[in-house]
């Protein structure tokens, strides 16, 4: 089956399921689906809150980087990094897109599994 998802490199990530595509289609469900969690702790963003964020961020890094969503996490990266030096500012200029992005980027992953699998599973 033809992986197409605008915004995922399918081929990073089926590397990094030892190229089971079974495992891989697994791992962009468990994205879907945890996904709008990590959104929502990482939506509304403080002084009191930057570490939390960093540690929040961070999670969407990791689970961006196994499907191969490469350019989420890099800016994951970037906010995480801006968030462990406190710079607050900077994590609020581009927090809102970041989350429009990913949000958006969900949608197309959900959209292709309905099309492609047996449902989003």
């Amino acid at each position: 089956m033809e992986i197409k998802i605008s915004g995922v490199n399918a081929e990073s990530g089926l590397e990094l399921c030892d190229g089971s595509e079974e495992i891989y289609i697994r791992s962009l469900r468990l994205y879907v689906s945890n996904m709008p969690t990590y959104l929502e702790k990482i939506k509304n963003v403080s002084k009191e809150t930057l570490n939390d964020y960093a540690i929040n961020v961070h999670g969407v890094k990791s689970i961006s980087e196994y499907i191969g969503a490469e350019e989420t996490k890099k800016t994951a990266r970037q906010l995480e990094l801006m968030a462990q030096n406190g710079d607050l500012a900077g994590v609020l200029t581009a927090n809102e897109a970041f989350i429009k992005n990913a949000r958006d980027l969900v949608d197309k992953i959900t959209d292709w599994l309905k099309k492609n699998t047996a449902l989003a599973q």
